[in-house]
């Protein structure tokens, strides 16, 4: 691992550092950054954590194209969405900040979003872990990310809103059981406390674990709608309905539901095998075996206990 930074500098606000994990998505990254260029919040750090790219980033280049970027973390390999997060948590430590913003590559922000989440997290001395509402990217008035809710008995999550247009029915702030890793503002002693994401976790369901954890601390989690970005849905792994996702969505429920739903695991696994039938035997998916291939390796390598990035075929397309 190697982090190139810029030095430490005195601030009389709530210092925010904003974690970027960057994989393979630099168009992405630059708009990302562009749009952090016109917010207004006056006191923050970017650390890019470049995980495993093929391109290495310069900081002296990403510097002349956007402002605030303080270091870059290069992995050298795809540590995966919870560790490579963590070490851009750690830095973000290091330099003494008051905040941290998980927030993906494949956003834009509206300039006035992270004055709207600092301002609403200090008013609320009990919130540790807040977000702004999120809309679909390529469809700007419709909401991704407005709320959520876990239920611990089925091992399930519910995202109240999500798929609505907006015509201002969520306004007020509104309590969630986890905020979407997509963006999450986190105060420093919520990681102090719980700790940081569990890096077992390699994609997808580390954001509802860090919730679920956070609440079981009696840490409450905030969307804060007034704060609003933009998401690029599933643009980092091979689209909504990929195998890629397939697999790591179904191998880390199987772990979320190790950890915090035990009695929920046989039906997953019965889902999961109903999933496989249905792709082998009515589905006119072109991809469907390898989807199918992919649901039944996640169950193998759970009970197996890999927990890396998964097998190899599964990143062809992404990687080349």
């Amino acid at each position: 691992m190697t982090i190139y930074t810029i030095p430490i500098m005195g601030q009389s606000h709530p210092k925010v550092c904003i974690v970027i994990l960057h994989w393979n998505n630099y168009s992405g990254l630059i708009e990302c950054l562009s749009s952090l260029r016109e917010i207004t919040y006056p006191n923050y750090d970017i650390i890019i954590v470049n995980n495993g790219s093929k391109t290495r980033l310069y900081l002296s280049t990403i510097q002349g194209t956007a402002d605030h970027v303080a270091a870059i973390v290069e992995t050298q390999e795809n540590l995966g969405y919870a560790r490579g997060n963590n070490l851009g948590i750690r830095e973000a430590l290091r330099r003494g900040t008051d905040y941290i913003l998980l927030l993906n590559d494949d956003t834009v922000v509206s300039p006035e979003f992270l004055d709207t989440l600092v301002n609403a997290a200090e008013r609320h001395h009990d919130v540790g872990i807040l977000g702004p509402k999120i809309y679909h990217y390529d469809e700007p008035e419709r909401i991704w990310f407005v709320g959520a809710r876990f239920d611990g008995h089925l091992c399930r999550v519910s995202f109240p809103g999500a798929g609505q247009i907006d015509n201002g029915q969520f306004e007020e702030p509104r309590e969630a059981d986890f905020i979407t890793g997509c963006a999450m503002l986190v105060k420093r002693e919520v990681i102090e406390r719980i700790g940081t994401l569990d890096g077992r976790f390699f994609l997808y369901w580390e954001d509802v674990d860090f919730g679920v954890r956070a609440k079981k601390a009696d840490i409450r989690s905030l969307v804060v709608p007034a704060s609003k970005i933009w998401h690029k849905v599933s643009s980092s792994s091979g689209g909504a309905d990929s195998p890629l996702k397939a697999y790591h969505k179904t191998r880390s429920h199987l772990l979320m539901a190790k950890l915090h739903s035990k009695g929920a695991i046989p039906k997953i696994l019965r889902e999961t095998f109903l999933d496989v039938l249905w792709l082998l035997f009515k589905s006119s998916d072109t991809n469907r075996i390898k989807k199918a291939r992919a649901y039944t390796r996640a169950v193998l390598d759970f009970y197996l206990g890999r927990l890396n990035k998964g097998p190899r075929w599964l990143w062809v397309e992404l990687e080349g």
